[in-house]
This record gives structure tokens, sequence and C-alpha cells, in this order.
């Protein structure tokens, strides 16, 4: 039976169209034929620089940028959309999202992480800011991987050469294949995560999905593949989240509408579609 995934990103895709070319290509040979995956980006103004890196490493601006995923999710729910995937490397909000809607809602970094301990046992992640390790951490001892976690590794190039090489992708992928062969040596790590959407995009795209004996987790794909699994559970066993417990309790949909109307968010709600 198809289903509709609303993808949503924290880049603006239209300034980026190799990217968004590549991803959409990625998805089509993830997801099944009758699956559709509606893509979505951060709305265009939202961010002072080129990429949100340099304002998400502060965390006062990462909780008030992160709230345009909050509406989207409302919005994929009231638009009839069968899943919500975060597609980006960060848990911040997730346990309110899930609280806030009944589809399905999946997370690039849990959904990884997960698939990333059945391959092997201790797992690093190979990002362009290594300095938001900290803030990863904690949302992996939230789920109670935190423990399999060997920590975060400079990739070795910035987004910006990711961008670049996807019509020259030789140089980057060989300083990808370095570091991680430096970081398993250093701290035992055994796979891979690539960190950012872009790097998870590039690297798959150019079939590296194992440095030496090292599995490099498609986090995208396996993000996905989760999303159509719990869709279908839902379908055939009514298997949705839970509300037991105050943490999972659900506000009354027209109540967040009028909240959000209340402290003047009811623009930014509109919009996402959520209004």
């Amino acid at each position: 039976m198809a289903m509709r995934i609303w993808h949503q990103g924290l880049v603006i895709f239209d300034d980026l169209p190799e990217y968004k070319a590549a991803t959409e290509r990625h998805l089509r040979s993830v997801v099944r034929a009758d699956t559709e995956v509606v893509m979505h980006g951060i709305l265009p103004g939202t961010y002072s620089t080129d990429y949100p890196i340099d304002e998400l490493q502060y965390r006062p601006l990462a909780l008030m940028h992160r709230s345009q995923s909050v509406a989207a999710a409302y919005a994929a729910e009231r638009q009839g959309f069968d899943a919500f995937v975060m597609s980006y490397l960060s848990g911040v909000m997730l346990p309110e999202i899930r609280a806030l809607v009944d589809i399905p809602v999946v997370n690039y970094l849990e959904a990884a992480a997960h698939f990333a301990t059945m391959y092997g046992y201790r797992f690093g992640i190979a990002r362009f800011a290594p300095q938001l390790g900290g803030e990863i951490k904690d949302f992996l001892d939230s789920i109670g991987l935190g423990h399999c976690f060997a920590g975060t590794v400079a990739s070795g190039y910035s987004y910006r050469e990711i961008f670049g090489g996807f019509a020259s992708p030789g140089a980057v992928i060989e300083r990808f294949q370095e570091t991680v062969r430096a970081f398993s040596k250093e701290t035992g790590a055994d796979v891979i995560i690539p960190g950012e959407m872009p790097q998870n995009i590039f690297l798959t795209s150019n079939g590296i999905h194992r440095v030496d004996e090292i599995p490099v987790i498609d986090g995208v794909g396996v993000t996905y593949k989760l999303a159509e699994v719990m869709v279908d559970l839902k379908r055939q066993f009514g298997l949705s989240r839970s509300r037991q417990g105050q943490k999972n309790w659900r506000p009354p949909p027209e109540r967040v509408a009028e909240v959000m109307r209340f402290y003047g968010m009811d623009k930014m709600w509109k919009a996402v579609g959520a209004l």
C-alpha cells in the first residue's frame, strides 16, 4: 500500500541543487516504488550564514530554529502524511515532536545509531563539526546507547568541499578513508556513521559503504527503511506511540494552534503549512 513521507532537512534545498538532486536519486533507490518522499528544508532566510552548523552550535539558536521542525511535524500529520523523518544529526526536540503527533516520527541519528550497534560494538561519527559531540553523547545516553559511542571526529573536509565534491569526489573520499582508519585505531570504533546528511549522500552516491573492514552506515537508507516499517506496523497491528506517562502526553491539536498564535509564531507555522 502506498505511503507518503515528509522529509525534513535543515538546509535550503533550492540553494543546493546538486545536493538536492543527489538526495532525491538516493531516496528513490532506497524506498519502495509506491512510497512518495516529499522533501522539505528550512525556510529561506532562517540562517545568517550559508550553512546551519554556524548557528546550530549555539544551543539557544538551535532550539529556536528547531521550532520549524515542530511546526513541520504538525503540518505533516495535518496534511495526511504517513510518517515524518527528521533527516539530520540531532535528537533535539525529538521527544516533543513524538508527543505532538500520532504519525511515526523517525530520526536520522537515532536510527543510524541503533543500526550501528547491530553491525559492530563501538560506533563513531565523522562530521564537519565535531565540537557538537557533547550534544550527541547526551542524546545517545538518553536512548541507552551512550556506552557504545566512541565519539566524534572531524571528517577532514568542510561542507563546502562536500558540495563541490559531487563532481570530483576522489580527494574527499581519500581524506574520509584516512580519517576513519586513524579514528578506529585510536578509539577502537568498528562502525562509522557519516555525521551530516550531505556527507552521507556524498559517500553513498560514490559507493562508499565500507572502509577496509569497517562498515559505513548509510543513515539515510536505514532511516527511510525504518520509516516504512513503522508505517507498516501501525497499519497492520495498530502499533503507535505510547501515551502513558507525562512525557508522552499529547496536547489537544487545537490548543497547540492557539498557543502558537498567542506567541506570535503563527506566521512561521503558516509558512510551513501547519496552520
